[in-house]
Order: C-alpha cells, then sequence, then structure tokens
C-alpha cells in the first residue's frame, strides 16, 4: 500500500472547511485535493474573503472514466492580506495542453519565474503529493509582507488520462523525477524543499498518463534532457 494512504490522512489537522454541498469533481481529483489541503492551512475567515477566477472551459476529451461533458482551465484563488496586498494561488491541472504540445509543454513552466520577476515577495511550487510542503507554503505565502503567488500542479485522471487511484503517485512522480520542483522565493531568493539528489527517469512519470501515448522515445529522450537542464539551472540559483 502507498505509504500516503498510511500516514497522511491521521497527521493532516481533521477540521474540513472545503465540504460542497454536491460533487464538484471526478474521482481522483488533483485539484480538489489540493483545495482541500489548501483550506487546511488557513483560518476559515481567511478562506471565505478569497475570490476564485475560472478563466474559461472547454469540451472534455473522449477518455475512459469521463463524468463530465467539460472541464476547466486553471483555477485561480486570490486571497487578500493586509496592506493591499494579495496571496493568488493557481491550480494548475495542465488542461490546456494539447498532444501535439505535450513534448514541449511539458517543461515550460514559466509561472513562478514570471512571479519572481515582476517583484512577488514571496513565490512557490507545491503538489497535493506532498501535502505537509503544500500547507507550509500557503501558510508562509500568507503570512510573508508582501504579494504571494502559488502555483499548485494538481494531476487531472480525465485530462491526462490516467486511472483515478493513481492521483497521488502521479504528482509525486513528476516532483521526484524533477519535472515539476518544489522550491520557493523568498524576496528574490531560492531555496529548494523537496531535494531529489536522485531523480527518477522522467518515462516514470510519463507511463501511466494516456496523454502521453503518442510520445516516441526520441521525444521522451529530449523531454529528459530538457527536464534536467532545468533542474541544473534551479540548482545554481540556490
Amino acid at each position: 500500500m502507498d505509504r500516503y494512504a498510511v500516514f497522511v490522512p491521521k497527521l493532516l489537522p481533521r477540521q474540513e472547511c472545503f465540504l460542497p454541498d454536491a460533487p464538484v469533481s471526478c474521482k481522483g481529483c488533483g485539484e480538489s485535493m489540493a483545495v482541500r489541503q489548501v483550506y487546511k492551512a488557513l483560518a476559515a475567515d481567511v478562506i471565505q474573503k478569497g475570490t476564485w477566477k475560472i478563466p474559461w472551459k472547454q469540451p472534455l476529451p473522449e477518455l475512459k472514466g469521463s463524468e463530465k461533458g467539460e472541464m476547466f482551465s486553471p483555477s485561480l484563488l486570490r486571497i487578500p492580506k493586509a496592506g493591499k496586498q494579495v496571496l493568488s494561488i493557481c491550480f494548475d491541472n495542465e488542461a490546456l495542453m494539447v498532444k501535439g504540445a505535450l513534448g514541449k509543454a511539458f517543461w515550460k513552466k514559466h509561472m513562478p519565474a514570471v512571479a519572481v520577476a515582476d517583484g512577488v515577495y514571496y513565490v512557490a511550487t507545491a503538489c497535493p503529493g506532498y501535502p505537509f510542503d503544500l500547507m507550509e507554503k500557503v501558510r508562509k505565502a500568507y503570512h510573508a509582507p508582501g504579494d504571494a503567488f502559488l502555483h499548485i500542479l494538481c494531476p487531472c485522471p480525465v485530462g491526462w488520462d490516467f486511472d483515478a487511484s493513481l492521483s497521488v503517485k502521479i504528482g509525486k512522480l513528476a516532483v521526484d523525477s524533477t519535472l515539476f520542483p518544489l522550491y520557493e522565493v523568498i524576496n528574490g531568493k531560492y531555496f529548494l524543499t523537496i531535494e531529489t539528489p536522485q531523480p527518477r527517469p522522467v518515462k516514470d512519470y510519463i507511463r501511466y498518463q494516456g496523454r502521453c501515448k503518442d510520445l516516441t522515445e526520441a521525444a521522451v529522450d529530449e523531454i529528459q534532457k530538457m527536464v534536467k537542464l532545468d533542474y541544473q539551472k534551479l540548482l545554481s540559483t540556490v
């Protein structure tokens, strides 16, 4: 059994602020998992001040396990802070990736870099597969003395075409392969929060996903090279 299933539910805070009146997501939804963890990290009165923005929605691809007729692009939660500052949280389910662009889009994760370049005081990446890391960053972001931005990778069983029981595993593989490294940037200074001295091969991450079935071995090798290069660049900043 996955260690996540054994230990994490017993160690997470018991309070539940994310209690929708009706099901709003598919089974194994990484975004719902991430929202639940974010809500556990903040007080109820803080959460109530937040506003959601879902830019647009698109038809759901005909994949196994589909439960709805459409899926949403990355959602954005904006929570006001003191002094007109804002905590912005992007829940990225990569819904906008198309098969032809997968190879390139996998490693082009520039939103945190843009936030840093814009002078955002606290910037971080997170994934619900690492819940304690995610929740600690939410708290830091809210209490940081300035604007804050979190980019959370949210595995999507329907959009990525994988079995719903694998959501946590695939999220962890994205991190463990350094395709989606976990780090934080405080006032322009980078810090790794999850170190991966021996990264998993990227192919371990993509082999579970139907959206990747058309990738050639050469394309996977190219993605691996780019992921390694990007991670080396990140390490040079910490």
